[in-house]
This record gives C-alpha cells, sequence and structure tokens, in this order.
C-alpha cells in the first residue's frame, strides 16, 4: 500500500479540532506521556477506539486507550508507570506490548502500548481491524491534529464497519465478532466485502479462547436489538461457528403448536423476548431493574436471559421422538440443562452466569405449567420460587417469550393472552414477595437431630425444607407444629 495524496490530505485536518482537545483533556495523565515521548524523542500516537467514540461524541466513560509507540517501549512505559505510581504489565514481550492501569476515583483507566509493527505508521494504522479504529492523534506534535489516512470519519459519520485489509481477519479471527459486536451496538451496518470476508474466516473462530470470544457476544447481546445482529450472523452460519451445538437444531421440526423448526423458533423467542423489554419492561422500574443487575463484571442479567432464549430448546434434537402419531420432547429440559453445562464452560462464564443460565433451561416450561391451571395454587407458586430462586422472574420472563413464539395450527390464543396475564401476575408477585422481611425459622437442624435422636443427614434438610413450605403458606407457626411435620416425614420413612 503506497501514500496518495488524497491520503494525505486527510492528515490533520479536523474539523472538530476544538472538541478533540476537550476530549484528550479527559485522558489522565496524556500530557505526561507527551512530555515523555519528546524526552525520548520518539513518536507515540493515540489510536483507535477513545477517537472512535469521541468522534461520535459516545456518552459512555471512555477509560481504555491505545497508544502506538515508534521505539523505546519498555523505557517509556518504565518511566510513565513510576510516574504514575502504578506498575506495568507485560501482553507481549516480543512485540513489545505492554498495559499500565491507574485507578483513581473508583475508576480503572487502561493504558496500552504497543510497538509500531511496520516499517511506518502509515502502514502499522493500515494493519488495524476497521477503518473506523484508524484515527489517530501525535503527542509528540505541538498542535492537535487529526490524522485520519483511511476516510474513518467519512465511515464512521455513514456508520460503516469496513476492513481495510483481508489479512488481518485470519490473523485474529475475533475481528469477525468484533464486526458484529460494532453492527449491534454503534447501530452500523458491515459493508457487503467486509461481510464476505468475515463468512469466509468463519472457521477460525473456533481458535479464538472462550474467554475473548465471549466478551464479544456478550457486547451483541448487551444491544437493544440483538435478534437482527444474530440473524445476520445466523443467516452467514457464524453463530455455529460459537456454538456448534446449534447446528444440530436446524430443520428440527416440531408439534402443531409450533409454526417453525427447534432453531427458528429459539431466534423468535429472542425476538420476543426484546419486543417484551421494551414494550413492557423498561416502563417498569423493578422489571428494568432486574434485568440490568450486574451478575459479574460488566454483565447484566438480561444478557444472559438473551443467551437462554436462544439456547433454550437445545435439548430437543436428541429428545424428539413420535408417539401416538404426536411429536414429543420428552426431558428436553433436562438434556438442554446438561448442554449448558459445557458451553458455559467453553464461553468461559462465571459461576453465577452458567447457573442461572442452566436454572433458565431446565425450568423454562414450569410458568407454562402453572398458567394452564385455572388459579396455581399457592403451594406451587411458592414452590416454583423456591426452586427458581432469584432466576424465577427471569424465567418467567423466558417462557413468556417462548410463548409468543409459539404460533402453530393448534394454538389458542384466547388461552394464550390468559397465559400472559397469569405469568404477569406471578412476576408482580415475585417482586412484592422480595419486599417482604423474611420470617423468622421456627426450629433449625439442631432442633430436629435433638428432638428425634438424628444424625445430620439429607433428612434432616428435607424436613426444614418442608417446614419452611408450610410456615411459608401460613399452615404452621409453632414449634410443635413444626415438630409434628417432622414425625410425619419420619413416620413415612420407616414405614417405606
Amino acid at each position: 500500500m503506497e501514500y496518495s495524496r488524497s491520503v494525505l490530505a486527510n492528515y490533520g485536518k479536523s474539523s472538530n479540532g476544538r472538541n478533540l482537545a476537550a476530549y484528550l483533556k479527559k485522558i489522565p495523565h496524556l500530557s505526561l506521556i507527551s512530555r515523555i515521548a519528546k524526552k525520548y524523542d520518539i513518536n507515540i500516537w493515540l489510536v483507535g477506539g477513545f477517537l472512535r467514540d469521541a468522534y461520535l461524541k459516545k456518552k459512555k466513560l471512555l477509560n481504555d486507550f491505545d497508544f502506538c509507540v515508534e521505539k523505546n517501549t519498555f523505557s517509556m512505559v518504565r518511566e510513565f508507570s513510576q510516574k504514575i505510581s502504578s506498575k506495568f504489565i507485560v501482553l507481549d514481550k516480543t512485540n513489545e506490548s505492554l498495559r499500565v492501569i491507574l485507578r483513581k476515583k473508583n475508576i480503572s483507566y487502561t493504558y496500552d502500548f504497543t510497538l509500531i509493527r511496520a516499517k511506518d505508521f502509515y502502514l502499522d494504522v493500515s494493519l488495524r481491524d476497521f477503518s473506523i479504529n484508524t484515527l489517530a492523534v501525535n503527542l509528540k506534535d505541538k498542535k492537535t491534529k487529526l490524522i485520519d489516512f483511511f476516510n474513518a470519519k467519512g465511515d464512521l459519520r455513514h456508520g460503516i464497519v469496513r476492513v481495510l485489509n483481508e489479512e488481518v481477519i485470519p490473523q485474529d479471527p475475533l475481528r469477525i465478532l468484533r464486526g458484529f459486536s460494532f453492527m449491534a451496538n454503534y447501530g452500523f451496518r458491515i459493508e457487503a466485502r467486509t461481510l464476505k470476508l468475515l463468512a469466509k474466516y468463519k472457521s477460525l473462530i473456533k481458535k479464538v479462547s472462550g474467554e475473548r470470544i465471549n466478551e464479544e457476544l456478550f457486547k451483541i447481546l448487551a444491544s437493544a436489538e440483538s435478534f437482527k445482529v444474530i440473524m445476520l450472523m445466523d443467516k452467514l452460519k457464524i453463530i455455529d461457528e460459537i456454538i456448534p451445538e446449534i447446528t444440530k437444531m436446524r430443520g428440527v421440526s416440531q408439534g402443531a403448536y409450533h409454526h417453525l423448526d427447534v432453531w427458528k423458533h429459539s431466534l423468535e423467542a429472542l425476538r420476543q423476548f426484546e419486543l417484551f423489554v421494551r414494550r413492557v419492561a423498561v416502563k417498569n422500574e423493578e422489571f428494568s431493574s432486574y434485568l440490568n443487575e450486574e451478575l459479574t463484571f460488566n454483565r447484566r442479567r438480561v444478557q444472559i436471559i438473551k443467551l437462554a432464549c436462544i439456547l433454550h430448546d437445545i435439548g430437543k434434537p436428541a429428545a424428539k421422538k413420535r408417539l401416538k402419531k404426536k411429536t414429543i420432547f420428552y426431558i428436553h429440559e433436562k438434556i438442554g440443562r446438561d448442554l449448558a453445562e459445557g458451553i458455559s464452560k467453553k464461553l468461559r462464564l462465571s459461576l453465577r452466569e452458567k447457573e442461572i443460565l442452566k436454572k433458565l433451561i431446565f425450568w423454562h416450561l414450569r410458568p407454562g405449567y402453572l398458567a394452564d391451571q385455572i388459579n396455581p395454587s399457592k403451594r406451587a407458586i411458592y414452590r416454583f420460587f423456591r426452586d427458581t430462586q432469584d432466576a424465577g422472574a427471569a424465567v418467567i420472563f423466558l417462557s413468556l417469550a417462548d410463548w409468543k413464539a409459539t404460533r402453530g395450527p393448534l394454538t389458542d390464543m384466547a388461552k394464550r393472552k390468559k397465559h400472559e396475564r397469569v405469568m404477569l401476575g406471578l412476576v408482580k408477585k415475585y417482586f412484592f414477595d422480595k419486599k417482604k422481611k423474611p420470617i423468622p425459622s421456627i426450629i433449625d437442624g439442631y432442633d430436629i437431630m435433638t428432638k428425634f435422636h438424628l444424625t445430620s443427614s439429607p433428612l434432616v434438610g428435607d424436613i426444614l425444607k418442608k417446614v419452611k413450605e408450610e410456615q411459608a403458606l401460613g399452615k404452621v407457626s409453632t414449634k410443635t407444629g413444626a415438630y409434628s411435620i417432622a414425625r410425619i416425614i419420619i413416620t413415612k420413612l420407616k414405614k417405606s
């Protein structure tokens, strides 16, 4: 690639120079980096994401900064880290890639410094993933100049994700998912040539670590309209490279209550959930707070529910059978839960995320069974929330999306509306009960063991579980009553 007049014409000409300078002032110790660059007489360029988001005037915390260093990376970074009383981490010794993390006022700022990879800065920038990430500022220059070799500003204005060089995709296949995460979170479109390249190298995704894949996947699921992006990834079969189990879901037909095969139904469940969030959940403070609860660093409950929409029927291909001319999927929720264990491991989900995902898949049919009853009993409702715990409302939201995605010839729309009323009533009960003070226990395990001369065993736990249930339903309120329940359970066990 060679310099051209049109490229050089863009160099340093920024229509928003004042705005850029204002954004640069928000970077802690940027002037220090500039002084060190001048001291060592080296060029240091601020590049990539910070400038992209600053140009777009993104309303978010800008705390990640990428720098390209001409030479002497270790010396420069060592001095910088010492002056701000922070340590530096070597990310890649061979390529001189280093990181400094500064914690200031409960905010972590990340400074990444990497040695220039090509014979000059222009060629180095050409090796970045997408044109929108090629903006740069040379900190050695006296005046603030925005460098734009590859019309990044034009692509940002028009919302286009464009690969500069084909070779950068196989060099780091995670860039395939990054293209879709830009589409999801910036509302951009992926240009046709770039889309073909992302599809061409999709098989290389399996070489990327689970931690890096889940970071980009969850960025996509964070979008209010992730369905559109997942649909495009589905069309190109890129989603199968992330979760290979999806391939078996394709083309698996269902019974007359369904109008779509298993995989298309799962996608439709995702669409219905996002519609529910936009039309209902955002208008309800309790629903919104619950969905936006952070389960692990920078990841929220709503993202796990979306993943569960995609995976809730993943056990159906293995469970499918024909019985008396009917298609059945007996225990598909159990098979799906077990498959979710392996998927969670591959995607490196946190323990809490994994357990919630498994609960969502395993219990997603239960709210439907409750709604089938004319008036669900207090005991059935209690047991549902006892089993699902803090995932109870999430299971109901998933179940609602599942039901709305089911519109086969046998679907009864009047019954469907009744189901929806019952389920939303259950969710409201969930939040109402959460506000109540916990009922103090009447007895504990020690009481049970002493009274009935028992040793510590699962039986004691079963008795306490039953007592707690009867207490919550108002059936028992004294130790005497609790001991009566324990006696009945023990007597039945002796007779069996």
